[in-house]
């Protein structure tokens, strides 16, 4: 039941609150996009001094406001733990914003107490939220579907999770499809310098000549990334008589292991770790430069980053595993799935994507499309703002920004994405 305390009524655009455990590095430029927008007045809640393992943080953006809001992280037994944000509920209570944006997790307890009270005081609470990456039953759906009911609306990542949601009950008109974005407008620039020369001066310092294709791997060195697993592929591959060098950006537990697992099959001339790095130049020279972009375990943010330099994406096929930014890849046209867990069919994907001749240059046309189209700032602030503006009575028409969701690529059922 909702009392009729309606959100505060101001002389200037109408606010927009959004809770945030942090503000990594990839989405300053987003919160810049969206604060620029004049319809809406933004203040982000946000830990500043939290600390998330292998994320780089965010200076503040300038063009939202912004106040401290500390994440605290409840543990309980059985490895459960929640966040909480107490702030940002007060701030909601007191402030009374004509729209809050909430992370949309179960296991964030803020989002459960911005709901029930954007409830009390009539305000319109959106979350922010994967939604579904598959198919959920018993216990775990009827909490989650619990959260997102209460909410007035969720913004999702993809277009797959809202089928599995209005499958589930969730009418359309509450599933607002935002998708995601890195800092494109960085990466595009970064682009522009890189020159085929220094792709080939990259490779041949890695020992690679014209007959041999060059596979890279960014994120961390840990267990979930099943490397293990896809150093086995590249033995395949050897044994197959082709040499493909397998490049990995990132640092974690697993290196000393994986660099003892590539002398055992030896590989070790054909496997190059080169640590961590957050250097936007050298990341896309390391990804300009190679032939394929490889995510053995779940894919996420690293398709985006892949394809924004040309470079085409090997995934698995089984989607529930993969966060929603695997919707980018599109079976031969800016990547390949191969059967999950199969060695010998994802060995053969690798072998028709690089030999003879790498399908690269044929396919980045495509991959930099996909970003352009879709996965960039621009549409993602726009799809943002647009929603919010459905949900907030004070809305005013127009803003600097045109609305974007009409204009977004429209790329066909996605049940043709996977083979």
């Amino acid at each position: 039941m909702t009392l009729m305390m309606k959100p505060k009524a101001t002389g200037g655009a109408p606010l927009v609150m959004l809770q945030q455990a942090c503000i990594p590095h990839y989405r300053r430029q987003l919160f810049e996009r969206i604060g620029s927008d004049a319809r809406f007045r933004f203040l982000v809640l946000a830990d500043p001094s939290t600390e998330i393992p292998f994320l780089s943080l965010s200076e503040v953006p300038d063009r939202c406001e912004f106040e401290p809001a500390k994440q605290y992280v409840i543990t309980l037994p059985f490895r459960l733990s929640f966040s909480w944000q107490p702030r940002a509920v007060r701030k909601m209570f007191r402030d009374r914003p004509n729209v809050m944006i909430a992370q949309g997790s179960p296991y964030d307890l803020t989002a459960w107490a911005l709901a029930l009270v954007g409830r009390i005081l009539g305000i319109p609470v959106l979350l922010w939220t994967h939604g579904l990456q598959g198919e959920e039953s018993g216990v775990k759906w009827m909490v989650r579907s619990w959260l997102f009911r209460l909410s007035r609306g969720l913004l999702l990542y993809g277009d797959y999770a809202k089928q599995l949601l209005i499958f589930k009950g969730i009418t359309t008109d509450r599933l607002h499809v935002i998708y995601n974005s890195l800092d494109d407008a960085e990466q595009s620039a970064v682009s522009e310098r890189i020159t085929s020369e220094d792709c080939n001066r990259f490779r041949r310092s890695l020992g690679i000549d014209a007959q041999e294709r060059l596979i890279c791997f960014t994120g961390r060195l840990q267990p979930v990334k099943r490397l293990p697993w896809f150093l086995q592929v590249l033995s395949v591959v050897a044994r197959r008589g082709k040499t493909a060098h397998f490049v990995l950006v990132g640092d974690g537990s697993e290196r000393s292991m994986l660099e003892s697992l590539a002398a055992d099959l030896g590989l070790s001339n054909q496997v190059h770790f080169l640590g961590e790095s957050y250097d936007e130049a050298r990341l896309g020279l390391v990804i300009s430069a190679s032939d394929l972009a490889v995510v053995p375990s779940g894919a996420g943010l690293s398709v985006m980053h892949a394809l924004a330099y040309g470079t085409p994406v090997l995934l698995h096929d089984k989607v529930e595993e993969h966060f929603p930014e695997w919707e980018a890849v599109k079976e031969g046209e800016t990547g390949w799935f191969y059967r999950h867990g199969d060695v010998a069919d994802c060995a053969e994907k690798v072998i028709d994507a690089l030999f003879p001749s790498p399908q690269k240059p044929a396919m980045a046309a495509a991959c930099r499309a996909m970003i352009g189209d879709r996965y960039n700032t621009t549409t993602h602030a726009g799809l943002f703002v647009d929603a919010i503006a459905k949900h907030c009575p004070f809305a005013s028409p127009g803003g600097t920004d045109q609305p974007l969701q009409d204009a977004v690529l429209q790329s066909g059922p996605l049940e043709h994405s996977v083979r």
